[in-house]
């Protein structure tokens, strides 16, 4: 019989957690809408807003792996990168986010792991220049080249342009 689920390391594509026996795999997909009320009292819907994929791995840890947990949890401590492979689709880029586990007389020496995993997608920020015709004010421009600029305070008496109000009180 194939496994419910396969995990593997995201960056070398090794399978993790040998061993591991799954017991049920929930994978669930869903997404927001945005919504909002128009003057009639009806809700108009114009965007949709993915979630990240969110998957619950039921696992059973016997005293012959128990070593498997520990692998288990030093992923969850390093936030290492997983694929998870199921039968019907591949989730990359998951993360494991929770792991509570029950230890109950009646399990005898299995321990019965939900691992739950879920969809990270990081942003990279892009920096560059801008240059001095992509903005209205020449000072909001690059400052890359210019070099080392003198500061000065923002009330400098020279710089300082008041109300009418504050030279009539002052």
């Amino acid at each position: 019989m194939m496994d419910l689920v396969t995990v593997l390391d995201a960056d070398s594509l090794e399978p993790l957690f040998d061993g591991a026996q799954p017991m049920r795999v929930t994978v669930r997909e869903s997404s927001k809408l945005t919504s909002w009320p128009v003057e009639d009292g009806t809700q108009r819907t114009d965007h949709r807003v993915l979630d990240p994929v969110e998957i619950d791995l039921g696992v059973l840890i016997t005293e012959a792996n128990k070593n498997l947990f520990e692998s288990l949890r030093q992923t969850f401590i390093e936030g290492r990168s997983l694929v998870v492979q199921t039968q019907v689709r591949s989730y990359p880029a998951m993360m494991i986010f929770e792991m509570p586990h029950d230890e109950l007389p009646e399990t005898g020496d299995a321990v019965a792991v939900s691992v739950k995993l879920r969809e990270v997608i990081t942003i990279k920020p892009e920096f560059g220049t801008l240059p001095p015709s992509s903005v209205a004010d020449q000072k909001q421009a690059s400052t890359v080249k210019r070099g080392a600029q003198q500061t000065q305070a923002a009330d400098a008496p020279t710089q300082r342009k008041s109300s009418t109000l504050y030279r009539i009180a002052n």
